[in-house]
């Protein structure tokens, strides 16, 4: 089979390797359909070194497909189901699991990465593939509701395994409430996706921060009332000139380097809550705002997407056209040209917001 895997720093490549085989009694085998390049990707392969990736490793967290083969323990799958698979496999059955926090699962980790792959057995796969093995497959994968079955609605589901999940994960943290402000800093998928899932919580401002003209004028179809470009206009100022200079009720930040906590603070009133989704503090030093946010009674929550627990909300939501996800994606190309596609993630004056591999 076709399979995306790391080479060296900042570089992939498509190569032949064996089709996976089931290893455990609740493992599954899934030939993928569609597979997303995630933001996350393209920060593991440029810092692959650091971040314990080695040459050949299989890439990819984002997929949905068709159940293949189930292993004998499976119950709640069979053979020519249509899934989509958490970005996280999960036991679904530790402590945390069962408090509704599969994102720190006792056996959890990252398809695609080295980040606790250990607890999944042997051979850890990567989703940007032809067919991929699932660990503990009866709560890793959801099979998909008759509305949301068959190729055509597979861009529409891709990003519940994470990008859009991720997105309503920012919004739950932020504490949106009907009639109040929030602001969305950072343009990418994640960003836009969190201001489609903050409309599900009745705001009546959405304020997106982001650099990129053709983003913005995406985030006005889909939910952002207002759209700022921080290269041309102070972002901390527009937001200020919405709320009677007082600031937003709600920050939803998906980039998480300093930049964006400073601007978080700046655009805060007293009593607000900020929402850290972005992964920028991996690799660059960010001083904690805890002297500020304690006189302001600001309320700061980071934290992984925990998509396991989200997953049942919300494939309804889209099943029902409430909203649409598949409204990220800019670029659908075989996985054969998955090179071109990261290609494209990283130029960001190409006009590509996110790219979708078709084995």
């Amino acid at each position: 089979m076709k399979a995306v895997v790391y080479k060296e720093r900042a570089k992939i490549e498509v190569v032949d390797i064996p089709k996976p085989e089931l290893i455990k009694d609740d493992d599954v085998i899934v030939r993928i359909t569609l597979a997303g390049v995630c933001g996350a990707d393209l920060e593991f392969t440029q810092n692959g070194p650091e971040m314990g990736l080695y040459e050949g490793m299989r890439i990819g967290h984002e997929f949905v497909g068709v159940i293949d083969q189930v292993g004998k323990d499976i119950h709640s799958l069979k053979v020519g189901d249509r899934v989509i698979a958490s970005a996280m496999f999960v036991d679904g059955d530790c402590y945390y699991c069962k408090r509704d926090l599969p994102s720190a699962c006792d056996h959890g980790g990252l398809f695609g990465t080295p980040l606790f792959a250990q607890h999944g057995g042997d051979d850890i796969q990567g989703g940007q593939a032809e067919f991929i093995r699932v660990p503990y497959g009866n709560s890793s994968l959801f099979k998909l509701p008759e509305g949301l079955t068959g190729d055509q609605y597979d861009t529409k589901v891709l990003p519940l395994g994470d990008n859009f999940a991720t997105g309503y994960h920012g919004a739950l943290n932020a504490n949106i409430k009907t009639g109040e402000t929030v602001v969305v800093i950072g343009d990418g998928a994640v960003g836009l996706s969190a201001v489609m899932a903050a409309t599900l919580f009745g705001p009546s401002t959405i304020i997106l921060v982001g650099r990129h003209d053709s983003r913005l004028e995406l985030a006005k179809t889909i939910g952002a009332t207002h759209v700022v470009n921080s290269k041309n206009e102070d972002p901390v100022a527009f937001v200020k000139s919405l709320t009677e200079g007082r600031g937003a009720n709600s920050i939803i930040d998906s980039v998480g380097n300093k930049t964006a906590i400073d601007q978080g603070m700046e655009m805060t009133q007293a009593g607000a809550s900020i929402s850290v989704l972005g992964f920028g503090h991996l690799y660059e030093p960010v001083e904690q705002p805890y002297s500020s946010a304690l006189f302001r009674n600001i309320t700061i929550h980071t934290g992984v997407v925990n998509v396991a627990a989200y997953m049942e909300k919300l494939l309804p939501i889209v099943e029902r056209g409430v909203i649409d996800p598949s409204k990220i994606f800019t670029d659908i190309l075989p996985l054969s040209e998955a090179e071109k596609g990261y290609d494209l993630m990283r130029d960001r004056t190409s006009g590509t917001l996110k790219v979708a591999l078709r084995p």
